[in-house]
C-alpha cells in the first residue's frame, strides 16, 4: 500500500518518438506506485500520424496493446488518460509507444508517484 505520509513526487516526461520501434515513455520506479494523471500525444506534422500504445504489467509479465494504429490529426493533440480518467501503475509497470513514422509524434506523461515499499 502506498505510504502518503512519506510524501509523493510529481513528474512530467516528454519523449520524442524518433524511431518506429517500441519506446518506453514511462516506467514506474522501484518502490513506487504511480497515479498517471495525463498522457498526451502530439503530432508536429501537417498530415495525420498513427501510433500503437502498450501497457506492460510487471507482476503478470504481460504486455497489453491498448491502441493499435490509432491516428492523431496533423498538428493535433490527443489526451489518453486524464485526472478524471487516470491510470494506476506499480513498480516496473510501463507505458510503451511505437510511432508508425519516426520524428512526427511526441508523448508526454504527467504522474504522481507515491512511495510504496511493497512494490520493488
Amino acid at each position: 500500500m502506498p505510504r502518503t505520509s512519506d510524501g509523493s513526487k510529481f513528474i512530467t516526461h516528454v519523449i520524442d518518438l524518433t524511431t518506429t520501434n517500441d519506446t518506453d515513455v514511462y516506467v514506474v520506479p522501484n518502490n513506487f506506485s504511480s497515479h498517471v494523471e495525463n498522457v498526451f500525444i502530439t503530432n508536429s506534422t501537417s498530415g495525420s500520424s498513427s501510433y500503437t500504445l502498450k501497457y506492460y504489467e510487471k507482476t503478470a509479465n504481460v504486455t497489453h496493446t491498448l491502441f493499435n494504429g490509432h491516428q492523431v490529426a496533423g498538428k493535433g493533440i490527443e489526451y489518453l488518460f486524464t485526472v478524471d480518467k487516470p491510470l494506476y501503475l506499480h513498480a516496473g509497470d510501463k507505458l510503451i509507444v511505437a510511432a508508425n513514422t519516426a520524428d512526427e509524434l511526441h508523448v508526454g506523461v504527467a504522474a504522481e508517484e507515491h512511495f510504496d515499499p511493497a512494490h520493488s
